[in-house]
């Protein structure tokens, strides 16, 4: 009779060893994690397009409501200047105001910075979302 020190199998089991469900395990979460990821990015697009769409919706409804005259008067502070007014759209502020840009001493011409703003949200101003659009009017001396 002969000692054989080594057996040899004739059948392999069946399954997964340790290292391959592992890694399988790895790359599973990985993946996870990346879709994740994007699906937060995504719907952060999504909420600031929705807003977006509401400013635009708010600043087209101010300018139908507080239009600008085609022809200013003399006072073009008072033509232009309109006060805060949240009630076209809920949660959103109108308004416009007008500064003077300061010319030459010498000139009789002025220039007027007129500053629609549309803000929305709640806190210090620091932590609300604002859109301004800027114009100028330019009134000629006569």
């Amino acid at each position: 009779m002969t000692f054989t020190p080594f057996i040899h199998r004739t059948g392999r089991r069946s399954g997964f060893t340790l290292v391959e469900v592992l890694l399988a395990s790895m790359i599973l979460a990985i993946g996870l994690t990346v879709l994740l990821s994007s699906l937060s990015t995504c719907l952060s697009v999504m909420r600031m397009a929705r807003e977006y769409d509401k400013v635009a919706l708010a600043l087209g409804l101010g300018e139908l409501t507080y239009p600008e005259p085609f022809t200013p008067s003399k006072d073009v502070e008072k033509d232009y200047t309109v006060d805060p007014d949240p009630s076209l759209v809920e949660g959103f502020t109108f308004e416009r105001t007008v500064d003077l840009k300061s010319l030459k001493e010498k000139d009789t011409d002025k220039l007027y910075i007129v500053r629609t703003r549309i803000t929305w949200g709640s806190g210090t101003t620091e932590q609300q979302g604002h859109e301004e659009l800027v114009r100028y009017v330019w009134e000629r001396s006569k």
